[in-house]
């Protein structure tokens, strides 16, 4: 998952393809009332090309802030086209030794219009391409670095000792390695839930959450997790981040309480499971629920079975090349997941 070579090379040809457009409205001196429908264009773009950002933020509750920036957005996106636009303008006035603006026409609304609706469809086959590189693409298109001795490689470092509830949300500072084992336990935001809290969310969701997850909640509502991975089976001593799995992703975060949802409700984010081919749906996935995402890497509970659920592991938008779904990495119950935790600095 992530940046592929494909999918740089499509945003690098849609970014240039964009900047010549507006460059163009310039340079035919078009009325510059063609400004704001750029900027509403090209700021569809932006948003379509980012959609997992969005998805993300809203397993994450923090949807909100996304909403809030996009007057922001469309602001940055209308200085950037109304400064090509004045690039091209002013080269047009150069060359042709003189200036003669159009008048506002319907096509200077419906042109730049078609031409975000266009770019945002590319968006969107981008955000896919994204989600699943090595799916469909060989190897060297991914721009996947296989070699152990690369030394541009990002290394980690495993910190001694157990994750407990009282050092999973706390800031990390590892210990110097010739002064012995651990990390330091900062302070971290109060803000835990109550027994109401906690009953009227388990409530909602029809199930009953696991001891040491509700210990979490407790001690604090999701969010702002401590760096954490746990290391593969064949790499007990971790030392690349492909060592190890990152059940918390990038943004390292478990989802609020108040917002956990199925996998189910997180796939109708952006398709209809009912619609063949156009999602991946997990069998079960209406009683799996997801404590964190990164993009469609996702960490989650399964009620499907009797007793306390297991924990899953598995990127939602990964296929092999004869199309099979990502394996699933399982823990039997919460407890288990926990205990594999570690702490790791990156070197």
């Amino acid at each position: 998952m992530g940046v592929s070579t494909l999918s740089a090379a499509l945003r690098i040809s849609l970014g240039l393809a964009l900047t010549g457009f507006a460059l163009a409205a310039g340079l035919w001196q078009r009325s510059p009332w063609i400004l704001p429908f750029m900027a509403a264009g090209f700021t569809s773009a932006y948003l379509f090309g980012q959609l997992r950002l969005w998805r993300v933020a809203r397993n994450s509750g923090k949807l909100k802030r996304y909403w809030l920036q996009l007057p922001g957005d469309f602001t940055v996106q209308l200085i950037l086209v109304s400064v090509l636009y004045l690039v091209g303008f002013g080269l047009s006035a150069l060359f042709s030794g003189g200036v003669s603006v159009a008048p506002f026409a319907p096509g200077d609304a419906i042109w730049p219009l078609g031409v975000g609706a266009a770019a945002s469809i590319l968006g969107l086959y981008i955000d896919r391409v994204e989600g699943r590189p090595s799916s469909f693409f060989p190897a060297w298109m991914t721009g996947k670095d296989d070699d152990p001795d690369n030394p541009d490689r990002t290394h980690i470092r495993i910190l001694p000792g157990q994750v407990s509830v009282d050092s999973f949300y706390a800031l990390q500072v590892s210990a110097p390695a010739d002064e012995g084992a651990g990390v330091e336990v900062q302070p971290v935001s109060p803000r835990g839930l109550s027994e109401d809290d906690i009953t009227r969310a388990e409530a909602r969701l029809g199930r009953a959450l696991p001891d040491t997850l509700i210990d979490l909640y407790r001690r604090q509502n999701g969010g702002q997790v401590a760096p954490l991975c746990i290391p593969l089976p064949e790499h007990p001593e971790a030392k690349r981040y492909e060592h190890v799995l990152m059940p918390f992703g990038s943004y390292n975060d478990l989802v609020p309480a108040e917002h956990l949802r199925t996998v189910l409700e997180t796939v109708r984010d952006y398709a209809d499971p009912d619609v063949p081919g156009e999602a991946y749906v997990p069998e079960g996935a209406a009683a799996m629920i997801v404590l964190a995402q990164w993009y469609r890497e996702t960490l989650f509970l399964d009620y499907n079975q009797p007793g306390a659920p297991r924990v899953g592991f598995t990127d939602l938008d990964r296929f092999d090349l004869e199309g099979r779904p990502d394996e699933v990495t399982w823990w039997p119950d919460f407890e288990a997941f926990f205990a594999a935790l570690r702490h790791y600095d990156q070197v």
